[in-house]
């Protein structure tokens, strides 16, 4: 019963990583070889944020920008206690060509966080499953 429970969480453990590594390649190729388009600025949501007895500010700014004559509008990462863009800043970002509404904004590092993030959990999950099946 417990070698199920080890297997099953050792596949939780590994579909992390990959999905880890299949967004951040992912990501890569949109930042090298996306097309580069500038964007504007045209809005901005802000939104309190409580963490315990702390609250901060959280701002996501909503860039506009447009392909083949097309306008498209699409949230960027928000950022928290700053903002990092005012209204009608022009931003240049990059898209993907077949899916022009999935955006990057190139050097921002912060898209990387979350699929390393469940990259790491992953990891974290396999060196404790191998380390339990160790010492059982």
């Amino acid at each position: 019963m417990i070698s199920l429970i080890l297997v099953i969480i050792r596949i939780v453990g590994i579909v992390l990583i990959i999905f880890s590594i299949l967004k951040l390649m992912k990501l890569k190729i949109i930042e090298k070889s996306g097309i580069q388009v500038e964007a504007v600025v045209v809005g901005m949501r802000e939104n309190k944020v409580r963490t315990g007895r702390q609250v901060y500010d959280e701002y996501t700014p909503i860039l506009e920008y447009m392909i083949a004559e097309k306008v498209y509008r699409t949230a960027a990462l928000a950022s928290q206690g700053d903002k990092r863009y005012d209204l009608g800043d022009i931003v240049k970002i990059r898209y993907k060509s077949d899916r022009p509404e999935e955006i990057m904004i190139p050097g921002d590092h912060r898209s990387y966080f979350n699929p390393a993030l469940f990259g790491i959990a992953g990891i974290m999950i396999e060196i404790l499953v191998l380390l339990t099946q160790r010492f059982l």
